[in-house]
């Protein structure tokens, strides 16, 4: 009964059909709420990222049209280096949250990439 919404009515004495979401659509589970903050962690470095770069490329930009004024050529080289800085923040929070992940979740102190040279 608790599965009658996944199951197919089967002949008695048959094992139960049971239908699956539509693609790669979560079907529920006990570890459904780390694999969503799992996933928003993803989007969020990706956009962390995407507007690091965004921001370095319109310090560039600014740098390139700034003419030789020193007040426009420091604001620019401000920006470049925030940029930079805030691009190695996000890799190092993503390394951070790895270990963690490894460390507490998998029982394993060392994540992949300490074990590409293990044999």
């Amino acid at each position: 009964m608790k599965l009658l919404s996944l199951t197919i009515g089967q002949p008695i004495g048959a094992a139960p059909v049971v239908l699956h979401g539509a693609g790669n659509m979560p079907e529920g589970g006990p570890d459904m709420i780390a694999k969503i903050v799992g996933v928003g962690f993803e989007l969020l470095i990706l956009a962390a990222i995407i507007l690091a770069l965004l921001n370095l490329i319109w310090g560039g930009f600014n740098w390139i049209m700034s003419e030789g004024d020193k007040q426009r050529l420091g604001k620019a080289r401000e920006r470049i280096v925030y940029s930079i800085i805030g691009l190695f923040v996000v890799f190092l929070a993503f390394f951070i949250i790895n270990i963690i992940y490894w460390f507490f979740l998998k029982g394993d102190a060392s994540p992949y990439i300490f074990n590409l040279y293990k044999k």
